[in-house]
């Protein structure tokens, strides 16, 4: 079953104004952003992460790949990014750079609704009611490790 589309647009309602990797993206400069998002998101920047997470999903500056595009979301999701936590459980359950991972998926798309990413809340329902109970017990302790884990 394919679940939710990724949400891949960048809603800039913060400071993230000031970010050069985001400014060149919204221009879709993407070859120049590829190059700063990744020179800032090898620095720990997790908007940066994020974005580079999009622009190799979406294949823009880059070219795409599910796995890249999984991974820099990862880095963003550890670091308490709400919007790359929703894509990573997306992405997770829609096996998208990797198997697909109903456990993990459902714990990214819990931890991204519980800090307060609406689109998350969705997504839970929705897979959760696609879980057994043993699997919602065994992503609710997958949640509690990556809460301690990275301080989410």
């Amino acid at each position: 079953m394919k679940y939710l589309s990724l949400l891949c647009l960048i809603f800039f309602s913060q400071s993230a104004f000031a970010n050069k990797c985001i400014d060149l993206m919204q221009k879709e400069d993407f070859y120049e952003a590829a190059d700063v998002c990744t020179s800032m998101a090898r620095k720990g920047d997790s908007m940066a992460q994020f974005a580079i997470g999009v622009l190799y999903y979406q294949g823009n500056g880059v070219m795409a790949d599910p796995a890249k595009s999984q991974k820099w979301m990862r880095k963003a999701a550890e670091q308490n990014h709400r919007q790359a936590q929703y894509n990573l459980g997306i992405m997770l359950a829609n096996g998208q750079g990797s198997p697909a991972d109903l456990i993990s998926a459902y714990a990214w798309l819990k931890i991204s609704a519980d800090n307060g990413y609406a689109p998350a809340a969705d997504s839970v329902k929705q897979l959760g009611a696609e879980l057994s109970s043993s699997e919602k017990k065994a992503a609710e302790k997958k949640i509690t490790e990556l809460k301690k884990q990275y301080k989410l």
